[in-house]
C-alpha cells in the first residue's frame, strides 16, 4: 500500500496551503510561479511553509525518516524559481560542491557548456529544459567530482537516471540528441566508477541534502 503523501504549496505568506493529493495541487498550482513539494509527513510540510518554503532545505530533526547521511555527493535537478532548471551538487551537509571546489575547477567542469553557476551555487541550465534532463546532468557532474575528490559515494532521488538511464535502458525515439549523448557519457562513467568500488545509491528525496525542489 503506497504511502500517504502530502502537497505543500506556497504563493506567499498568506496563501499556501497543504493538499492531500497531487491532482488537487496540480489545479491551484498549474501555470502560476508558486512553489510546491510533497512530503510523507505532514508536519515537515507545515514547517516547510512557515520557513518560508525554501527548496535548499536544512536536514532537520523534523525530518520523518531516521537517516543517517554518509559521506558523499549527492545531487538534485529542480525548477520551483519559476525560472528554468537548475542542478545541485553538494556533500552530506548540504554544502555546494561548485561553491567550495577551486574556480578553476568549476570553469574546467563547465567548459564546453553555455552552462553557468547561480547566485545560489547551483548550475543553471536555462528554462528549456526538463528536469529529468537536469538529474542526468547532475549525475554526470557528480561523477566527475568524485573523480576529482575521490570519493567513492554517489547518491540522488531520481529513479529514472540512476536505475534506468545510466545502466543502458532508454529508449532514443523519446529523447533530443543531446540528452542520449549524456546518457552515453554518464554509462561509461557510471561503468568506470562502479569498477573502482564507487557506489551510486538512490535515496528518498525528503532527506537529499542537495534537495531543490518537488518530488510527485
Amino acid at each position: 500500500m503506497a504511502k500517504q503523501k502530502y502537497y505543500a504549496y506556497f504563493f506567499d505568506d498568506k496563501r499556501n496551503g497543504i493538499v492531500e493529493s497531487w491532482t488537487e495541487c496540480e489545479k491551484i498550482v498549474k501555470g502560476t510561479k508558486a512553489r510546491y513539494k510533497s512530503f510523507i509527513d505532514k508536519v515537515v510540510a507545515q514547517n516547510w511553509l512557515d520557513s518560508g518554503a525554501n527548496y535548499e532545505r536544512k536536514i532537520s530533526s523534523t525530518t520523518p525518516i531516521n537517516t543517517k547521511l554518509e559521506k558523499g555527493i549527492y545531487f538534485d535537478s529542480g525548477t520551483g524559481r519559476g525560472i528554468g532548471v537548475e542542478v545541485r551538487i553538494t556533500d552530506e551537509n548540504k554544502v555546494s560542491f561548485l561553491e567550495t571546489l577551486p574556480k578553476e575547477t568549476v570553469k574546467k567542469l563547465l567548459k564546453n557548456t553555455k552552462w553557468t553557476v547561480n547566485e545560489f551555487g547551483n548550475i543553471y541550465l536555462g528554462a528549456n529544459r526538463t528536469n529529468n534532463f537536469g538529474e542526468l546532468v547532475g549525475l554526470y557532474f557528480a561523477l566527475e567530482i568524485a573523480k576529482i575528490i575521490d570519493c567513492p559515494l554517489i547518491s540522488g532521488d531520481s529513479r529514472l537516471v540512476i536505475d534506468y538511464w545510466s545502466l543502458g535502458h532508454f529508449h532514443e525515439n523519446n529523447l533530443e540528441l543531446d540528452t542520449i549523448s549524456y546518457i552515453n557519457k554518464v554509462i561509461v562513467m557510471r561503468k568506470e566508477f562502479e569498477k573502482n568500488k564507487g557506489v551510486i545509491k538512490h535515496i528518498s528525496g525528503d532527506i537529499n541534502p542537495a534537495d531543490l525542489g518537488f518530488h510527485k
